[in-house]
């Protein structure tokens, strides 16, 4: 799967949703971005992409490191299945649900940062492509989470919903 391809697919898909929005604001804006992202790049593609990792563990070890078919792979395909789920859930759910979700996804993309600058460090091949790429697929997607939390204001509604 085209992690590059996907993210364009969310950004131009924020961007006309946006552009067709008849009163635009920073808390609407941030809510659009920050649903396009929860939906269209942690949602609905992880979903997919976990569900095929369950039907072939043997594909799937190959693309994460883990052993084919170990409890630890089930265990975390399991586990992002489920954090598609809930950032799936965007799409209907808003206000201080999305804090949850966005907040998941940043720190597991925080961390799979940091573990792949780790990765390509250790074998010599952190080079400056592989820093962009990393970036882009994941530590860019920890920017546009977090900052769209921010811009949306849901963080400000004291744990009840925020009012349309």
């Amino acid at each position: 799967m085209s992690f590059h391809l996907l993210l364009a697919l969310v950004v131009v898909g924020a961007a006309v949703q946006i552009a067709r929005m008849s009163a635009r604001s920073t808390d609407r804006v941030g809510e659009a971005v920050l649903v396009w992202v929860l939906v269209g790049y942690c949602g609905v593609p992880m979903i997919a992409f976990m569900a095929y990792g369950l039907m072939h563990p043997m594909e799937m070890a190959g693309l994460t490191g883990f052993e084919a078919g170990s409890p630890f792979q089930t265990f975390t395909t399991w586990a992002l299945m489920g954090m598609g789920v809930a950032a799936t859930a965007a799409f209907r759910y808003r206000g201080t649900y999305l804090m949850g979700p966005a907040l998941a996804w940043a720190i597991f993309f925080v961390g799979a940062t940091s573990i792949h600058f780790g990765q390509y460090g250790a074998d010599g091949t952190l080079t400056h492509g592989a820093i962009l790429m990393i970036f882009a697929t994941h530590g860019l997607i920890s920017v546009l989470l977090l900052g769209s939390l921010w811009a949306s204001g849901v963080w400000k509604a004291g744990g009840a919903a925020r009012p349309e």
